[in-house]
């Protein structure tokens, strides 16, 4: 199997590119930052190849190729640099080693619930995933799988051909780039999904050391990332909701309870695990904020950072269509901590080179971004409702601090009281980021208001570490070291329980997305139709054809389309007329180019299917279990 020397190359990539342009920097953050870059070259250089030669093999090894080469050059640009002071090798400090530990158990156990979340094969030959996957997952394997068979770039919707993907595509391309060295579907998902789910949990330890400065704080910190919950859990330790309940129902967590306004999801289980464009988009936008707060507070101390704003640059532009929200976050923390930067830079004299230094940023930003925006972005926002009003986000019944206070749980409680005695840079920071809370508590930026919590997680990790490093000086202060550790212990369980609790329930979960019988049908297709067939199929999420064999289909999930800005609805009403077949459906079957007619229990469940028209006038090619295919084009 390729796949794996091939993904090594890329973080080799990565690893000579964050030694050149960071030198000053130590080997923990060195190492991070060059997997994160690796993990950009992997989802954006086989697409730079594809804009030429389409979505191909030949694309994937001008892309790896174009690594290889880069790194070697890096390498020697590096050896034979101008001799200077170099940092001396050391072993990694207890912080790093720590940090570095808890992230690969986080990620180990990232790995589990990926094994047990995507596609999870059982003995009789159907595809199982967990609660958090049941939902998203299927419209991140069609990407994957349709780029992949298809190679048109850039790609269009498999679910509703005609229209280019706008949505945030580039890990899925990753995805399908794996798919040519070697690797199924399944595991095309799975293996990068564990480089960039390591650089999210580091990358955020190595954040909330810079920040904290001691690993007591930072410990908290990541803890309360990680397994980040409010207080729903009093509602099952008051008897309202069963363990029961927990453990066998579908959405009865303590930090998903739409009924009861509780929202504020648990990070690893409805972000990072079933959301693969947050979990890259975490991964580089935790690099991104790294890199600013260095360059932002250097240059403002000393009028230095300049290195930090480049490189930040050239990472920012790439991250649009890696994902768009967290571009958008990092350009609300950009605006915040400018201005809360400011008298600082005036006071040391050096307001002229933060104003340069953002400049330059800005400028070298947009460059690379700007092409995506008005290829993709721009022309989403243009189709559908993606940009509106919408004071104080998702809370319902509840009094909207109330709400924040019972969702976002110890944190938020920690917050309100901080934020009257944060002084110096963090509360620069502090005061910054909170620009970033009140934009997203007041304009939503997608149909569904709910994704808004793409910003506010990004507020919630400088929320989180400002906290945990306020409280832990305040811990100090008290002589009896005994009750300091209590204090301790109690805001951590406080702030955990929740999102342990919903951690578990994950582990347990399970539910069938593809029947043995829908498998057979799709290896059917997929080795005996062209690539580009177009199919007329039901509407569900749960479409083997378009999932596991990378076909078209006339028109797809509405829970997918209509979020993306996708104005669907007339293709979706002329699909259960076409199933009544007669001259409609020849009408709509010419105009639109189909190629078959997939029949299961989901059409006829769905629509008035009449057998017998397409028995009596299209030849049956595929039947069995219950499932026929016809085939329509000659």
């Amino acid at each position: 199997m390729l796949a794996l020397p091939v993904l090594l190359v890329y973080i080799l990539f990565g690893l000579t590119l964050a030694a050149v342009a960071l030198p000053s920097q130590r080997a923990a953050v060195k190492c991070w930052l060059g997997l994160v870059f690796g993990c950009v070259a992997l989802m954006w250089l086989p697409c730079l190849a594809a804009f030429f030669v389409g979505f191909t093999r030949a694309a994937q090894y001008i892309a790896l190729g174009s690594a290889l080469a880069a790194a070697i050059c890096l390498a020697l640009v590096r050896r034979k640099a101008p001799e200077r002071k170099k940092p001396a090798l050391s072993m990694p400090g207890t912080s790093d080693l720590a940090g570095a530990l808890l992230s690969l158990f986080a990620t180990a156990f990232c790995g589990y619930l990926l094994h047990t979340h995507v596609l999870l094969p059982h003995d009789d030959g159907s595809l199982w995933v967990g609660q958090s996957t049941y939902g998203d997952l299927a419209m991140h394997l069609g990407f994957v799988e349709s780029l992949f068979r298809q190679g048109k770039f850039p790609p269009e919707y498999s679910i509703y051909p005609g229209q280019t993907i706008d949505y945030p595509f580039l890990v899925d391309a990753a995805s399908a780039s794996l798919r040519f060295f070697g690797l199924g579907l399944r595991m095309s998902v799975i293996l990068p999904s564990l480089a960039m789910l390591f650089a999210v949990f580091f990358g955020f330890w190595l954040l909330a050391d810079s920040l904290t400065e001691r690993l007591a704080p930072t410990l908290t910190a990541w803890l309360l990332f990680v397994c980040n919950g409010g207080f729903g859990f009093t509602l099952f330790f008051s008897g309202k909701y069963s363990f029961s309940d927990l453990l066998s129902g579908f959405y009865i967590t303590p930090t998903n309870l739409v009924d009861e306004d509780v929202r504020w999801v648990n990070v690893v289980c409805d972000m990072l695990i079933p959301q693969r464009t947050t979990m890259a988009g975490w991964c580089v936008v935790l690099a991104a904020v790294y890199l600013l707060v260095t360059a932002v507070r250097k240059t403002a101390a000393d009028g230095s950072g300049r290195r930090e704003f480049l490189v930040l640059a050239v990472l920012a532009g790439t991250m649009p269509m890696i994902h768009t929200h967290s571009f958008l976050a990092l350009g609300l923390l950009s605006g915040g901590w400018f201005f809360a930067f400011l008298g600082k830079a005036r006071k040391n004299g050096q307001l002229r080179s933060l104003v340069r230094n953002y400049v330059l940023y800005g400028a070298v930003c947009m460059a690379l971004a700007l092409p995506q925006l008005l290829v993709w972005t721009f022309d989403a926002a243009g189709t559908g409702n993606l940009l509106w009003l919408n004071p104080g986000w998702v809370h319902g019944k509840m009094n909207w601090l109330w709400f924040w206070i019972y969702n976002c749980g110890i944190v938020f409680c920690l917050v309100l009281v901080m934020m009257f005695f944060l002084r110096g840079d963090r509360a620069r920071l502090f005061w910054g980021a909170a620009a970033l809370f009140a934009v997203a508590n007041v304009v939503a930026f997608q149909p569904n208001p709910y994704d808004n919590n793409k910003l506010l997680y990004i507020w919630y990790m400088a929320a989180d570490i400002l906290a945990c490093g306020w409280l832990w000086e305040q811990l100090a202060r008290i002589r009896l070291r005994a009750l300091a550790s209590a204090a301790a212990a109690a805001v951590t369980v406080l702030g955990v329980l929740s999102g342990v609790m919903t951690m578990l329930r994950e582990t347990v979960s399970e539910y069938q997305l593809f029947s043995r019988e829908q498998v057979a049908a799709a290896e059917f297709i997929d080795e005996n139709t062209p690539a580009d067939s177009l199919f007329l199929t039901s509407t569900a999420h749960t479409n083997p054809v378009a999932v596991l064999s990378g076909r078209n289909i006339l028109c797809g999930a509405g829970m997918y389309l209509y979020y993306h800005g996708v104005d669907y609805q007339q293709r979706e009403a002329q699909v259960g007329q076409m199933y009544q077949g007669g001259e409609v459906f020849e009408t709509l079957a010419a105009q639109y180019g189909v190629d078959y007619v997939y029949i299961s229990g989901s059409e006829t469940g769905s629509y008035t299917v009449d057998y017998d028209y397409f028995a009596e006038n299209y030849p049956l090619v595929y039947s069995q279990d219950g499932i026929s295919i016809y085939q329509i084009s000659r």
